[in-house]
């Protein structure tokens, strides 16, 4: 009856996140009509570390990932007959759809709307070498090089102005927090201005600031999902070839 939603989790965690106890996205989309067979959840290449000891959870960059979520959407889209899906994908997971369709051109003709929360669309600030240094050391962490602010990466994924932000015909909305609240995108680092707090935002897109809510609260808060709700609902009929 509905387009099937695919969320997409972001780094260190798994397909969990969007059923937790007491604030359920997948519960939040079952009350509105969504069935069981219209909500997909993928953990990255089949990992699940959410629940292990920092030290054993599942780092990992957007590069490595996107062969995986091809074939999860294209499945997807295979097993219910839909010629269209939504996407919802939060923080790292914004990056990795957003590449995946960059490589995958024809993805923009099948993805009616993705919603991208918290995502590192211009970097984030927990990337900053002055952050990695003062938090973890100088060493490599994964998944930094890629969504570091200003990395080659990110000009590439974005283009010229922002010209590759939003491409059509695919509809875009980003959720994010714009004032510092989520750490991950501050706009002072160490008494510096680095304005990181609009990264999240895309040219061509439909922005929504949440302000006050925190990385993970931006993905499960109710204002926060009954806004995408509504956005992936719109002519959400499900069409077959």
């Amino acid at each position: 009856q509905h387009r099937p939603v695919i969320f997409v989790h972001g780094n260190t965690r798994d397909a969990s996140d969007w059923n937790e106890p007491g604030k359920s996205v997948k519960q939040r989309f079952s009350d509105a009509g969504y069935s069981m067979q219209e909500l997909w959840a993928v953990s990255y290449n089949g990992k699940s570390t959410k629940q292990l000891p920092p030290p054993s959870q599942c780092r990992t960059n957007t590069q490595v990932n996107i062969p995986d979520l091809v074939s999860f959407v294209n499945a997807v889209a295979t097993y219910t007959g839909a010629t269209k899906v939504d996407i919802v994908a939060h923080s790292l997971g914004v990056t990795l759809v957003r590449k995946m369709m960059l490589e995958s051109p024809d993805l923009y003709d099948r993805v009616a709307h993705f919603v991208a929360i918290a995502g590192p669309n211009h970097g984030t600030t927990v990337c900053r070498r002055a952050w990695l240094v003062w938090l973890i050391g100088w060493r490599d962490f994964i998944g930094c090089d890629e969504i570091t602010p200003g990395s080659a990466w990110l000009r590439n994924l974005n283009g010229t102005d922002g010209n590759k932000e939003a491409r059509g015909p695919t509809k875009y909305l980003t959720i994010y927090d714009g004032t510092g609240a989520d750490r991950f995108y501050l706009p002072w680092l160490f008494f510096m201005p680095i304005q990181d707090q609009d990264s999240p935002a895309l040219r061509g897109a439909e922005n929504h600031r949440l302000p006050g809510l925190l990385h993970d609260e931006l993905r499960s808060d109710p204002t926060a999902t009954s806004r995408y709700l509504s956005f992936v609902q719109q002519d959400s009929a499900m069409r077959r070839e």
